[in-house]
């Protein structure tokens, strides 16, 4: 919407609906800090760390799978958070 749209609309006395659901981002906060600590595992192991000397193949396909569902968990919320809610 425009500024010029908008300042109308306001002024008009129209009640502006917002696109984002403030409900929903401390949710993709705590997804994202999830990415970012799966992600440092994940830079771990590829710097050959010592913490890291006892992760097997299968550990790591394991966290790159989380990486993956975290993700698409994130894109879920994202989609609820620009979408607009249907009003009751």
């Amino acid at each position: 919407m425009s500024a010029a749209r908008y300042l109308r609309e306001v002024g008009q006395g129209y009640k502006i609906k917002g696109v984002v659901d403030c409900e929903q981002v401390p949710e993709l906060a705590r997804i994202n800090g999830d990415l970012g600590r799966l992600g440092g595992l994940l830079k771990l192991w590829l710097t050959d760390d010592v913490r890291t000397a006892l992760f097997g193949q299968s550990t790591i396909l394991a966290v790159l799978s989380k990486i993956e569902v975290t993700q698409e968990e994130m894109g879920k919320i994202m989609t609820k958070i620009v979408m607009p809610r249907s009003e009751p």
